[in-house]
């Protein structure tokens, strides 16, 4: 076994002996050693396990998650020491890369503070209703959408007529709408009902015995109540509403979508603002100085 595998695993069987995840649980005699591993200069200490178990983690579950962490702990400092050895001569990229995300983290986190303090995420359907007004060609579908209805039946009910009759008069009332679902109900007919909401033409289609493949559009010009019979099923179907592919997609299917558009822009505009904000008041005040314009600074890298 390699040296720095028994040494893993001689940290591990340490740390399950010991029996508990934070020095209160310790026992007495074992809270006077307090480093669980090392590797170089770099410790792991029983404070810095404690500080990450999960508090509601028990018996065997704490223990495992002890071990676990310990271990990635170690092969952590061991995999930094190799690219110690492996890289030193990018020391300063390293660096600077490490500045950079510092920095980053740093102005995200003042970013957020401001977020926080002036952001509301409250948005009024009259703003939704406006940046869809005025962005129609950003919400052009790419799919054909509809609405309505299908109604599956076995082919030998004898009043389909009136069953046809009682669908149409469905659509525009809501006691007849109440009966035709529950004439459904008692006979064991599929009703779909799609007339609230937008679906997918392809997916209206699946719960039709009706080819994919083929050129379907044309059912779409067809007004009222349509018919289909296969085998010993048959089909009454209609489109109430109908949105087609290149069109601009109804506002309630993108009605989300501008939600998150407009949050996005006011938190960016919170950004800007207090940014333009802290860079005038510090040039007012001398805190910082621009000795050359962009203008110039080009000119001089031409130059060279």
């Amino acid at each position: 076994m390699p040296i720095i595998m028994r040494q893993i695993f001689k940290i591990s069987i340490f740390v399950i002996l010991l029996g508990a995840v934070s020095c209160r649980e310790l026992p007495d005699y074992l809270v006077g050693d307090n480093i669980v591993a090392r590797v170089g200069r770099e410790e792991l200490t029983l404070q810095d396990i404690s500080a990450v178990v999960p508090q509601n983690l028990k018996g065997d579950d704490s223990l495992s998650f002890v071990k676990q962490y310990t271990d990635k702990w170690l092969v952590r400092q061991l995999k930094v020491q190799e690219a110690d050895q492996l890289f030193s001569g990018a020391e300063k990229d390293i660096e600077k890369m490490v500045e950079d995300y510092r920095q980053t983290l740093l102005t995200s986190k003042v970013d957020q503070y401001y977020i926080d303090q002036e952001m509301s995420d409250e948005v009024s359907q009259e703003d939704i209703t406006e940046y869809y007004n005025t962005h129609k060609s950003q919400f052009l579908l790419d799919r054909t959408l509809v609405k309505g209805r299908i109604l599956r039946f076995d082919a030998s009910y004898r009043q389909s007529s009136k069953l046809k009759t009682q669908m149409q008069k469905a659509a525009t009332s809501q006691n007849d709408d109440k009966a035709l679902s529950d004439l459904c109900a008692k006979n064991n007919f599929l009703l779909i009902d799609n007339r609230s909401e937008w679906v997918n033409f392809a997916d209206f289609l699946s719960n039709l015995p009706i080819p994919q493949s083929q050129n379907n559009e044309p059912l779409l010009d067809k007004m009222g109540i349509q018919e289909l019979k296969i085998g010993s099923e048959r089909y009454y179907f209609d489109f109430t509403l109908v949105c087609r592919k290149g069109n601009v997609a109804p506002l309630e299917i993108v009605s989300d979508n501008i939600r998150r558009i407009l949050i996005t822009q006011r938190r960016s505009q919170i950004i800007k603002s207090h940014e333009e904000q802290i860079l005038k008041s510090a040039l007012e005040q001398g805190d910082v100085r621009v000795y050359k314009n962009m203008t110039g600074v080009k000119d001089s890298a031409e130059n060279k």
